[in-house]
């Protein structure tokens, strides 16, 4: 506080100045008197200047005692304030800090010379400068740290030598009561679940009244018991159908423990020897009840497109898979497939043309299936084509074919850029043997277009194509194929088949069954033996499979090379090779043939600094699990991924990784 000094104010110097005019006329008229005058003047203000500074001392210590008053009574205050609080310097030293953090501090105050010992994960460099709040466990109590950058340069008071020195105050608020309510409700958050029963008619068909009662009985009270043991809440909204929720925490429980209701319904002995199966699809973390109502259905969905015998979690955009390790089982009625098949000519009708695309890189399953859908379009009249990748060598042969034969229409098969071209709003675009829309061969179309259809046999993954009009996706068949050569059957029409488009529709079952060998069932023989029927010559297939001795030898030199480890083996395609597509997934089927070799996978360079991954199993691996695992997909025992910006080593090393990784939670199982 500033001395109140003694100085004339405005008031006093004109006074001053009006005595002196006054004591002058008076000393011109009686220079004696006027002396009298001066005498008095003087004496008059030294007794008022004497009381006025009296007053003004007294004043000045009364205002005094005030401040100190207050002053103390401030650091009183701070020093007991509830709240915590410390000041520390750049280094995070503790410059000075009240009574309440002195007592929360584990040792002794000389000894705690920095914040970072209280608080081990305290990023001083990320808030120096900035003030602000942030939320920390300290012990066993949970704060909410409030911290204030001060510029030491911007206080009046502070002393000379601390000047240039900054500090930050920090204020520590006591949430802990608050922050368990809070987990205690996150805990008890509803976790919504689905659960629908894959195959209820193939377990219990030609079962007696008492067999199916007691088989039903086992399996709903296998579910119930699960649900009421996590403390949940279940219903029965279908015959085969339940709804139910659980808490957070139990679902947790639930996830770290694999779900182990999957395992125990298909562990339930039945009279057919088929084992009964669950899909579950869950949802939490959603808006709304709604959102996580139609978030839980999506994800049971996928569940099933992925072959059923698996859990589908939804966690925000998320999607996480959980068992999916057995066999999909083939269904023997057909009326899906006549019902899409109508479905289809309805929509080919409505539309101005045609498109027919398969993946890139096509196989003779996704050119068969492509085929197939361009028959059915002849057969209506419409406009149609086929649109290729940029890398069709693995069809070349079957193509020619085509280009070889009467009647070839030019616009049979188009380049991806002139489908982008002809596409519009009313175009409708057929997708055969993919759904993921970064690996069709014209990924371009997707977007143009409002009308899709996909057709389908891999399991679902959890990218699909947007919105499409109709998707028939059938996991247990061994074949697209095969799906639309069903579709052909019901189509409504006779529809006339040449030798080449029987050929390549063949072709496609066979290169996915392996001539026949795996995922083949009923279904499969009845699409082959309608094929040959129409003409498929055994002769132009066996043709497109044919090796060069070159192709033979590679092979014989990429066996050669491969390692095994804990029954896996791995090898890679040489760089020369003119098609490393199809010559490394000849390797592959040749490596599990191998005695004590489970599954197989061979690494081949594309371009683009791309590396492919073929992968094949006999059945107890599932490698679509392995390669979705890598950013791949496809069938359980046959699979594939593309793994972009990585060398052969670095693909080899996660590959591998995520195969013995799998193979271990197969072991636990």
């Amino acid at each position: 506080m500033k001395t109140i000094t003694s100085r004339w104010t405005a008031l006093e110097v004109t006074i001053f100045v009006v005595i002196a005019v006054l004591v002058g006329i008076i000393a011109y008229i009686n220079w004696p008197l006027a002396l009298l005058a001066c005498i008095v003047v003087i004496a008059g203000y030294l007794y008022n200047y004497k009381m006025i500074h009296r007053r003004r001392r007294l004043l000045i210590q009364y205002l005094d005692s005030v401040v100190k008053g207050v002053t103390q009574g401030s650091n009183f205050a701070l020093q007991n304030l509830p709240t915590a609080m410390v000041v520390i310097d750049s280094k995070a030293r503790i410059c000075w800090s009240n009574s309440v953090f002195r007592d929360w501090l584990p040792c002794d105050m000389d000894k705690t010379q920095r914040l970072n010992g209280l608080i081990p994960s305290l990023r001083l460099d990320k808030l120096w400068g900035k003030s602000g709040f942030f939320q920390d466990l300290i012990g066993d109590c949970y704060f909410r740290v409030i911290y204030k950058y001060i510029d030491s340069n911007q206080m009046e008071t502070v002393s000379a030598d601390m000047k240039d020195n900054s500090f930050m105050a920090l204020y520590f608020d006591d949430i802990t009561d608050v922050e368990r309510a809070r987990q205690q409700a996150v805990d008890a958050m509803p976790v919504m679940g689905i659960i629908q029963m894959d195959n209820i008619e193939e377990v219990t068909k030609g079962l007696g009244d008492m067999e199916y009662t007691n088989l039903w009985a086992e399996i709903n009270n296998s579910i119930v018991d699960e649900i009421n043991k996590r403390n949940g809440f279940v219903r029965n909204y279908q015959e085969d159908s339940y709804i139910f929720t659980v808490s957070k925490t139990a679902f947790l429980e639930m996830k770290e423990e694999n779900f182990p209701l999957v395992g125990k319904i298909r562990n339930i002995p039945t009279a057919r020897r088929i084992p009964a199966t669950i899909s579950v699809g869950m949802a939490y973390d959603e808006p709304s009840f709604k959102e996580q109502a139609e978030r839980a259905r999506f994800a049971l969905e996928l569940a099933l497109g992925r072959g059923g015998d698996q859990v589908c979690v939804y966690e925000n955009e998320n999607v996480k898979f959980f068992g999916g390790r057995t066999q999909g089982s083939e269904k023997n009625t057909r009326v899906k497939a006549r019902v899409v098949s109508q479905a289809i000519k309805e929509l080919m009708n409505d539309a101005d043309r045609i498109i027919v695309m398969g993946h890139q890189r096509e196989d003779y399953d996704a050119l068969g299936g492509a085929v197939g859908v361009y028959v059915l379009a002849q057969s209506l009249g419409k406009p149609v084509s086929i649109a290729l990748s940029a890398y069709p060598k693995s069809i070349q042969r079957m193509v020619d074919l085509f280009k070889e034969e009467d009647g070839y229409q030019e616009t049979m098969f188009i380049t991806a850029e002139q489908a982008e071209k002809l596409v519009t709003d009313s175009t409708l675009v057929v997708v055969t043997d993919v759904h993921r829309p970064e690996m069709v061969a014209a990924p371009k179309l997707l977007d143009k277009t409002k009308k899709c259809v996909v057709i389908d046999h891999h399991r679902r993954a959890s990218d699909f194509i947007a919105q499409p009009l109709l998707t028939y996706l059938e996991p247990s068949v061994s074949s697209t194929s095969e799906l639309v050569t069903e579709l052909i059957q019901y189509f409504g029409e006779h529809i006339e088949l040449s030798i080449n488009e029987a050929s390549a529709i063949y072709a496609g079952i066979i290169l996915d069954t392996k001539n026949f060998s795996i995922q083949t069932g009923a279904r499969t023989f009845d699409a082959a033996s309608f094929l040959r029927r129409s003409g498929a010559n055994v002769d132009i297939v066996r043709g497109l499979f044919t090796d060069t001795f070159d192709a033979m030898q590679v092979r014989a030199k990429m066996l050669s090379n491969a390692e095994s480890i804990n029954g896996l083996a791995f090898t890679v395609c040489p760089e020369y090779v003119n098609n490393p597509t199809v010559v490394s997934a000849q390797t592959a089927d040749m490596l599990i043939t191998v005695e004590g070799i489970e599954a197989g996978f061979v690494f081949y360079q594309l371009p683009d600094h791309v590396i492919g991954v073929s992968a094949r199993s006999q059945g107890k691996l599932n490698v679509q699990l392995i390669m979705e695992a890598v950013g791949g997909g496809g069938h359980r025992t046959v699979a594939g991924a593309q793994l972009a910006n990585m060398n052969v080593s670095d693909a080899k090393a996660l590959v591998r990784k995520a195969a013995l990784e799998a193979l271990q939670s197969l072991k636990e199982e």
